[in-house]
């Protein structure tokens, strides 16, 4: 039984669609696997089962695929937890215990723990995918946690500690996290989840007034 032409271009469009998430969720595995300096287009080409030439009508090289890595694993995430945060009608506390939970979760995926000892491990040698990592993600992260402490002492939930000159101290022990359960889960237990929410209760009582 043929299939209906209609049908059959309906399914191309599809699978040309979804065709950029299957290349960055390849892409993620080789750059975890090889470094970026070591991954090349073909091998992520083979293991979505495309040809190298197919990725480049989608991306123009292997930094602008690892860009999109970056902005599918960590910068969409980022993005929408901003916009609840501009709309959140709770206490500050309140709202500064779901931004962590939120940053905690996208930050503790398997893909972002890539991308984190990418930039530590090569970005000496590529710094212009460090610098592009701080333009787009961290410095908007930052502006935002800072905003939401500002938010805090003007309602009188916090007292002026001056995190807000430094609000990248409350993310700081999400990623030497990361970096502690990638360098050392053979050798001994690290709860992830405890120690980060051990960080957060400490710094709540902190803040508070």
């Amino acid at each position: 039984m043929s299939v209906p032409a209609a049908q059959k271009k309906g399914i191309r469009a599809a699978q040309k669609e979804a065709r950029p998430k299957e290349i960055v969720e390849s892409a993620l595995a080789i750059f975890a696997r090889d470094g970026f300096a070591g991954t090349r287009l073909e091998d992520v080409a083979e293991r979505v089962g495309i040809s190298k030439g197919t990725i480049y009508l989608y991306f123009d090289n292997k930094e602008e695929l690892f860009k999109a890595c970056v902005r599918e694993t960590v910068g969409a995430h980022i993005q929408q937890t901003m916009q609840m945060a501009a709309t959140f009608e709770g206490s500050t506390s309140d709202l500064l215990r779901e931004i962590f939970r939120r940053v905690s979760a996208t930050l503790s995926k398997p893909g972002y723990r890539t991308i984190l000892i990418l930039l530590i491990s090569e970005g000496q040698r590529f710094p212009e995918l460090v610098s592009f990592y701080h333009s787009e993600m961290i410095g908007p992260g930052i502006e935002g946690l800072r905003a939401v402490i500002k938010r805090g002492v003007a309602s009188g939930e916090f007292r002026d500690t001056g995190l807000s000159d430094f609000p990248m101290m409350l993310m700081s022990p999400v990623i030497a996290s990361v970096i502690w359960t990638h360098l050392f889960s053979k050798v001994g237990d690290f709860d992830f989840n405890a120690a980060l929410q051990t960080h957060l209760d400490t710094m709540m009582d902190g803040l508070k007034a």
